[in-house]
């Protein structure tokens, strides 16, 4: 590692400040938050607060009751945790490839792998891009399917909450690396309010997330935020390689939501109601949500993707409205190319992000997962650190170095 500093790989998009004041909500929050916030957002009820995306999405499946063995047609790029949830009610999950300059599945795809089973589509929208939703709404709604938005890597602030009113579903995620992270939080926007209602109502029988759970996250937070400096970082890193620990394992531990390993403790954790000091937070990141950062988000991203894409493949490279909320790329030696990097001052890393392939058949996204490295691109690495990352990767993938033999 450089021994001056590191950059940190993901840079956690929330203030000191703001971290303090969710500390603060833990002993005085007002009762009810979340169903105040909900009204807010909507008075006629479309709205719900959830403690995670995973959790609303449980809460739907439930509030559905589809027999055993309906089938949901899904993007075959997402968290494991979604298949999960599917096959502990009884679905059948049916993943379709996903183009790597898009991240979507084609139509001719989905319409190939529908059957009289089929109840639900649901789409991914992946690293703070959009997809061209139309011809996937247009195609559930003529099928008589539900169609899902799953729009839990993309927030650009309020007005992507309503950016797909036709969609029946749209999650968004407040998680711990997500923009405007509140530690936690999903919303769910639901095209009918009879079902918002049956959701709420399935949620309503959850006890409530422990208030003092949430607090001790918020702290351990705290203590993340305030060594992202890069040679502050670079210090808990060596820290961490001092004790025999693995920083990579640390900040996954760290930042992972549910590390839960079966379907049945993954449900258990699932089913709680956000306490108030979460629906508080969520209410406050949102209205405080930086516009002026996520459009040198926009600008830096762009700047790395144009320096890598003659040398690396950089996932979604051809989705239109790009945030860049991370920056993947698909590589032949990803494990050299994160020694090489972390060498250099950059933390890059295989394991940022939960994403994987749904079904191990899956021929683009196999191939592409198999190269995955993410790269800090962030707007806070200066400009010039950034070229110097882009200019050091590109080198690597032109020139990698051979293979060692085999013992």
């Amino acid at each position: 590692m450089n021994p001056e500093r590191l950059h940190p790989r993901h840079h956690v998009d929330i203030a000191p400040e703001a971290l303090v004041a969710a500390l603060r909500r833990c002993v005085g929050a007002s009762p009810e938050a979340a169903a105040r916030f909900e009204a807010r957002l909507d008075a006629e009820g479309r709205w719900v607060l959830g403690l995670s995306v995973r959790s609303l999405l449980d809460a739907l499946l439930t509030a559905l009751r589809w027999p055993p063995e309906s089938e949901v047609i899904v993007s075959g790029y997402t968290i494991p945790d979604v298949g999960r949830i599917f096959a502990a009610h009884g679905l059948t999950v049916v993943a379709v490839d996903c183009d790597p300059a898009t991240l979507a599945p084609s139509r001719a795809d989905v319409e190939a792998k529908a059957t009289a089973k089929t109840r639900m589509l649901m789409v991914a929208q992946l690293f703070g891009a959009e997809v061209a939703l139309e011809p996937f709404i247009a195609l559930a709604r003529d099928r008589g399917w539900i169609f899902v938005n799953d729009d839990a890597q993309g927030l650009t602030g309020r007005a992507r909450l309503d950016a797909q009113p036709a969609a029946d579903v749209s999650f968004f995620s407040f998680g711990s690396i997500k923009t405007a992270t509140a530690l936690g939080g999903g919303l769910g926007r639901f095209r009918e309010p009879s079902l918002a209602a049956r959701v709420r109502a399935v949620m309503s029988a959850w006890p409530r997330q422990p208030t003092a759970r949430y607090a001790r996250k918020v702290m351990t937070f705290l203590g993340l935020v305030v060594p992202r400096d890069p040679r502050r970082y670079e210090l808990l890193a060596e820290a961490l390689e001092a004790r025999g620990r693995s920083l990579d394992a640390t900040i996954m531990g760290v930042t992972r939501g549910f590390p839960a390993e079966t379907p049945g403790a993954l449900l258990q954790a699932l089913r709680h109601r956000a306490c108030d000091a979460l629906a508080a937070t969520v209410e406050a990141q949102l209205a405080a949500f930086d516009a002026a950062r996520l459009a040198r988000r926009r600008e830096a991203g762009e700047r790395l993707r144009a320096q890598l894409m003659p040398h690396a493949t950089v996932l979604g490279h051809a989705m239109p409205a790009r945030t860049h909320w991370l920056i993947a790329v698909s590589v032949p030696e990803p494990d050299g190319l994160v020694k090489h990097l972390r060498a250099q001052g950059f933390d890059a890393a295989r394991g940022t992000s939960s994403l994987a392939p749904l079904d191990p058949a899956l021929v683009q996204l196999g191939a592409l997962h198999r190269g995955v490295v993410f790269l800090p691109g962030y707007p806070e690495i200066p400009t010039e650190d950034r070229d110097a990352m882009a200019a050091a990767t590109a080198a690597y993938c032109q020139h990698p170095p051979a293979p060692k033999p085999s013992p």
